[in-house]
């Protein structure tokens, strides 16, 4: 039996950063911190199909919910004496939730195009609504536009033109070179 593309799933980290609005934040930290065993009674994660939504039930309210790329990759580190810390992932992925988004994805229609190009141009804007411009702290706000700018690209003077300027002054200065 052979996956079409839309039937393979989105390649997910093992480990993503989770952003809630501030009062299900709360909640969450205070079940964590009271080591409450019954913890996936009270928060659980479902991804839609596309991989990228899914659904943030914060104890049985429905949070809607996108994964981003993060500008950067960050290592995730545990410990067990608080002297030694071991590397277990490097995170680059944020599950926001809010509030007041849409529990479901839009639909989008497959539509079958001739010209290479456009596809490639409409994945590209589809990867866009993915990416987060932002770190995790506040220094970092706007880090994308600010760090990483597109750079201008390079013009390429033609070799004939630029000795065509230089003709005369080498002329001018070639007594100087003569022995």
């Amino acid at each position: 039996m052979s996956k079409s593309k839309d039937d393979a799933p989105h390649e997910l980290e093992s480990q993503f950063i989770l952003r809630l609005p501030l009062e299900y934040a709360s909640t969450v930290r205070r079940a964590v911190q009271s080591g409450h065993i019954h913890l996936k009674d009270r928060l659980t994660i479902e991804f839609h199909p596309d991989g990228r939504h899914g659904i943030v039930s914060v104890d049985q309210v429905p949070l809607a919910s996108k994964l981003v790329d993060l500008p950067c990759v960050m290592e995730s580190l545990k410990t067990i004496d608080k002297k030694t810390f071991y590397k277990t992932a490097d995170v680059s992925q944020m599950l926001v939730a809010t509030v007041d988004g849409d529990l479901y994805p839009p639909v989008e229609e497959p539509v079958a195009t001739a010209d290479p190009k456009a596809s490639k141009k409409k994945d590209k804007d589809k990867e866009k609504k993915f990416v987060w411009n932002h770190g995790i702290t506040l220094p970092l706000k706007n880090v994308r536009k600010r760090r990483f700018r597109k750079t201008a690209k390079k013009k390429y003077i033609e070799s004939p033109d630029v000795e065509k300027d230089f003709q005369p002054d080498l002329t001018t200065f070639s007594h100087y070179f003569q022995s």
